[in-house]
């Protein structure tokens, strides 16, 4: 009895240990969960890639996962109640909130309040922030495992290399790359200034030198950044420095990607590449991003690449705050219920033409806009202005219908809906002012303390440090 006892536990034993190597089978047949590496520039305008069809700028690095992926040709930041843009862009896009409910805060105690960087934590993921953090959420950024502002894109993809060969291969890798470049003072080394000349750049075909209106930001610091009235002369050198920079930013993105290949992760990645905002450069007579006009400051390159991306385009409207919801849904978990932004997944394989009807944007206290598949709408409450555009004939905006009385309904219609818009995001500020400002603008409004300032950040706009006030030396007093 013994014997059988003791075979029967043999038995017995055998059968669980096969139990176990096919439970392992399986788990090891499992899809590995896809790595996620954000690529996010500083100030990159909607059309700043080579493969997005910019005539001047070489990003032959990238090039290949924008051609390869889809692409949301109306992405946007929703906007800012302050002049740097980027930070509440990086705010909305690292907790999935629009603009008026988006906090530098960290996750909360439940699954249901995580930020981006701690749901992916949650998820297995090792993470990493590795780029401009002055004007990010810095209670976000620090739960990622390793967060760093180690300077240029040299340095920058410094640290994503490293973590890179630090982590591939022992869990999946959430990559979250977020430098400075192209923004001013436009910073490449001297070889990425030598191949984009002045004289080869385009000059926007609606350039001006200044807009005749007051949009209630006219003398912002990006504005400053080259004198007024603007001449196609010292454009073309800021725009042949910009490119310069944006070549260089590929470059070192380009040393990611390879880091990715060598350790065998690439084709089980999934990229997302983009800005944080756009920037006028010379459009409108404006250069920053504190302004609503498509080619201005809101409106942004985004593209899905790798893993389970397929080729494709489209117009449907997009926000940042998508990035983490869609992110969520395409690696398969579960998004925070305090996320206000829709998965684009939906979108990308083709199950829904949009997720949203309408694209809303805010600067300040000063310009609302909507627009939908075809109409674009810019309100100014601060002088009671209102532009309209047709997109589908006019893309960037060069005629305005504001003033066309068969206009009228559709102006009143988009009004109507801005007010609804206004409402859902929490926006409590008007679009009709009782005594609005003038309206007319030029620079002979400028004062000396003006001027003295925009020659100070055109220095700097060009690589020269700010000139130090001269201290006048303390003389004796006379016997």
């Amino acid at each position: 009895m013994a014997l059988v006892g003791c075979v029967r536990l043999l038995m017995s034993f055998r059968f669980l240990l096969a139990l176990l190597c096919i439970a392992t089978s399986l788990r090891s047949a499992e899809p590995r969960k896809p790595n996620i590496v954000i690529l996010l520039a500083d100030d990159l305008r909607p059309d700043g890639l080579g493969a997005l069809g910019h005539p001047v700028v070489k990003t032959p690095n990238l090039d290949p996962l924008v051609s390869s992926g889809f692409i949301f040709r109306r992405c946007y930041t929703m906007g800012s109640m302050i002049g740097a843009v980027c930070r509440p862009s990086r705010t909305m896009l690292l907790t999935g909130q629009s603009m008026f409910r988006a906090d530098n805060k960290p996750s909360g105690p439940t699954r249901d309040e995580f930020t981006f960087p701690r749901a992916m934590k949650e998820a297995g993921y090792a993470t990493l922030h590795s780029g401009k953090n002055d004007n990010s959420p810095k209670l976000v950024t620090a739960e990622f495992d390793e967060t760093y502002d180690p300077g240029n894109a040299t340095a920058v993809a410094d640290k994503a290399v490293k973590f890179i060969g630090e982590h591939a291969g022992k869990q999946p890798l959430f990559l979250y790359i977020a430098g400075h470049e192209p923004h001013d003072p436009q910073y490449a080394p001297p070889e990425f200034y030598a191949q984009y000349k002045p004289e080869d750049v385009v000059i926007p075909k609606d350039f001006a030198p200044y807009q005749p209106f007051d949009n209630g930001e006219m003398i912002v610091r990006d504005e400053k950044t080259l004198p007024w009235p603007r001449t196609k002369e010292m454009l073309a050198k800021k725009l042949a420095r910009y490119y310069a920079s944006t070549a260089y930013w590929d470059s070192e993105m380009g040393r990611i990607l390879d880091a990715l290949r060598k350790a065998g992760e690439f084709e089980n990645t999934l990229f997302v590449i983009g800005g944080d905002n756009g920037l006028s450069l010379g459009e409108h007579g404006l250069l920053g991003k504190q302004n609503l006009y498509e080619f201005g400051g809101m409106h942004v390159p985004c593209i899905f690449s790798g893993k389970g991306i397929p080729k494709g385009e489209t117009r449907a409207v997009a926000y940042w705050m998508d990035l983490f919801p869609t992110v969520c849904e395409l690696v398969g978990i579960t998004k925070p219920a305090r996320v206000e932004g829709l998965s684009l997944a939906p979108v990308i394989h083709s199950e829904k033409p949009k997720v949203r009807e309408f694209m809303y944007n805010v600067y300040r206290n000063c310009e609302r806009s909507i627009s939908d598949d075809r109409w674009k709408l810019i309100r100014y409450p601060l002088i009671n202005k209102t532009q309209l555009f047709d997109l589908s004939v006019d893309p960037h905006e060069e005629h305005d219908l504001g003033a066309d009385p068969a206009k009228a309904p559709k102006i009143s219609e988009l009004m109507t809906q801005l007010a609804r818009l206004q409402q859902q995001y929490a926006d409590t500020y008007p679009l009709t002012v009782p005594n609005p400002a003038p309206s007319d603008w030029s620079p002979t409004v400028l004062t000396s303390e003006d001027i003295k300032d925009q020659e100070e950040e055109t220095a700097v706009t060009f690589g020269k440090p700010p000139q130090k006030k001269a201290k006048k030396a303390a003389q004796a007093p006379k016997k």
